[in-house]
């Protein structure tokens, strides 16, 4: 004897939105909203226009390692990281700030669906993007330079350029999980941005510099999120794959704290 499941328990708890509707609804609402274009265009001009001089100043140079190229081709990234930021973080707290938070919950009673379809757009699209820009970026540093050793077709060269799309991809999840956190778009910016520009600073040099290798996000090496852009391992910092390892378990950790305050907590 067969027995036959009905659509809604297939599908979820009965009225609410299956998880690809879901996607669909977030991707509808982070690509007609203003800030959007202005983070990706603040991105793309400081990704590419940093190459480009980089680019002029590279033509009065002797031979380099494909090594440096990448990472110079990095530096526009490393600065624009912070439009990702704003991106990711105004996704979700724009809806704190209007209150269209309290008709999203209704919508999806299940808060942790609402939360993972969020964060799989405004992942998806920072890696996306960010993987263009760094291919872009490294092919104007590459073709510009007078003379290059090594192989832009080495493994590790390509993992680096990917990577940095790789990294894009999870800070902006961990963007958007610490703004769920702090409950404001403002609150979440000044986190990450004390997180990237600050904290770093402050442990370089100090008794417990050895720590800044295991720090999620930075402007340069060694902290961990970075590891996965260099070519090779980091001075003083993990190797590519470790690094990536541990901005994920400080991404996870926060998303895990993101949920647990989500379900306890009012809209």
């Amino acid at each position: 004897m067969s027995v036959t499941i009905p659509a809604a328990t297939r599908r979820g708890r009965p009225g609410e939105p299956v998880f690809a509707n879901l996607i669909r609804s977030e991707w509808v609402k982070i690509r007609t909203v203003g800030v959007t274009a202005w983070c990706l265009s603040t991105l793309t001009a400081l990704a590419v226009g940093v190459a480009v001089l980089v680019a002029l100043k590279e033509q009065a140079q002797g031979r380099l390692s494909v090594q440096v190229l990448v990472s110079m081709s990095h530096l526009g990234l490393g600065f624009g990281q912070l439009a990702v930021v704003v991106l990711a973080a105004t996704t979700i707290g724009s809806e704190y700030g209007t209150g269209m938070i309290r008709t999203s919950l209704v919508a999806v009673p299940r808060r942790a669906r609402w939360l993972m379809a969020k964060a799989l757009v405004v992942g998806a699209l920072a890696l996306v993007t960010g993987v263009l820009l760094s291919v872009l970026s490294f092919a104007v540093v590459y073709a510009s330079a007078p003379g290059v050793s090594g192989t832009f077709a080495d493994p590790q060269v390509v993992r680096a350029v990917l990577g940095a799309g790789l990294y894009l991809g999870v800070l902006a999840v961990l963007s958007l999980v610490v703004t769920t956190i702090v409950r404001g778009t403002t609150g979440g910016i000044i986190v990450m941005f004390v997180l990237i520009f600050v904290v770093p600073l402050l442990v370089s040099g100090s008794s417990v510099s050895r720590m800044e290798r295991y720090l999620p996000v930075g402007m340069t090496p060694p902290n961990a999120g970075l590891a996965i852009t260099q070519v090779g391992p980091m001075l003083g910092g993990l190797p590519p794959w470790g690094g990536f390892a541990v901005l994920c378990a400080w991404t996870a950790a926060a998303t895990a704290v993101a949920l647990s305050l989500l379900g306890r907590r009012d809209a």
